[in-house]
């Protein structure tokens, strides 16, 4: 009859094992972030709406007002500044032929 071989643990008890290194979180992470919009100031978030409907209008569409609820804006905040932003898009987006 064969007996099984068991490997022990070659550590003596109440030793830990060195740790591997953690890696480092690259300093791009955090400007990598889109910052929250529904705490913004009315001026800055007419400027941030302005600008996510200009980068959905160069991405060759639209936006919504569900896609402006999913990226951080409050419906009462679409509702109430939307047009103004739309204005905004347009005015920096300038002439197009």
């Amino acid at each position: 009859m064969r007996r099984r071989r068991y490997r022990l643990c070659n550590t003596l008890p109440g030793r830990a094992r060195p740790q591997p290194p953690r890696p480092e979180i690259p300093g791009f992470i955090d400007t990598a972030l889109v910052p929250p919009r529904a705490g913004l100031v009315p001026s800055q978030l007419i400027a941030r709406m302005a600008d996510d409907m200009r980068q959905a209008a160069g991405h060759g569409g639209g936006i919504t007002e569900e896609d402006l609820v999913r990226l951080g804006f409050t419906r009462a905040q679409v509702k109430l500044h939307a047009d103004d932003a739309r204005a905004l898009a347009q005015q920096l987006a300038g002439a197009s032929l």
